[in-house]
C-alpha cells in the first residue's frame, strides 16, 4: 500500500509518517516547501510538490497512491488561508481522490466538531466530513481530541 500524507511536516502529520514508515508502508508527502520538508526525505519519504492553495498541483501527487491521509490544517492565526486551504483545497483533494480512484481517504477531524461551528476551522472540518461522506471515495474520519504539541 502506498500512502500520500498531506500535512506530513506538522505535529500530527510527522507522527503519522513515522508510524507508517515503521509499519513498512511506502510514504509520499505532499509538501509546499521541499527544503523545509527535507527531514522527511532523510527518513525515507518521497517528497512531492503540492499545495492545497493550488488545486492543479494535487492530481499529479496521486499517481500510484492507494490511500490518502489528510492531517493538514491551517494555523488559527492564518484566517486568510482557512477558506482557501481548509475548504477549497480539501474539496479539490476529495475530488482528485475520486478521479484517481483512491481506495481509502483518511481525514483527521476534531472530536465534537458539530458543537464547535462558531469556530471557522471547526465549521470547515464538519463541512469536509459531510462532503467526504457524499463522495464516491471509501473514507475513514478520525475525530481526534486536542493535544499539546509539546508532549508529542
Amino acid at each position: 500500500m502506498s500512502l500520500l500524507i498531506v500535512g506530513g511536516t506538522g505535529t500530527l502529520g510527522r507522527q503519522i509518517v513515522l508510524q507508517a514508515l515503521t509499519k513498512g508502508y511506502k510514504v509520499r508527502c505532499l509538501v509546499r516547501n521541499l527544503r523545509k520538508a527535507n527531514f522527511l526525505k532523510e527518513w525515507g519519504v518521497e517528497l512531492v510538490y503540492g499545495d492545497l492553495n493550488l488545486p492543479e498541483t494535487i492530481p499529479p501527487c496521486l499517481y500510484g497512491i492507494t490511500a490518502i491521509i489528510d492531517a493538514s490544517a491551517s494555523r488559527p492565526n492564518e484566517l486568510g488561508a482557512l477558506k482557501k486551504v481548509d475548504w477549497e483545497g480539501k474539496l479539490a483533494l476529495i475530488q482528485a481522490a475520486e478521479i484517481a480512484k483512491i481506495e481509502q481517504f483518511i481525514f483527521c477531524s476534531t472530536l465534537n466538531v458539530e458543537y464547535l461551528s462558531d469556530i471557522p476551522l471547526m465549521k470547515m472540518k464538519q463541512g469536509i466530513e459531510i462532503n467526504l461522506k457524499k463522495s464516491k471515495v471509501n473514507y475513514t474520519i478520525f475525530r481526534l481530541s486536542g493535544f499539546y504539541q509539546g508532549l508529542i
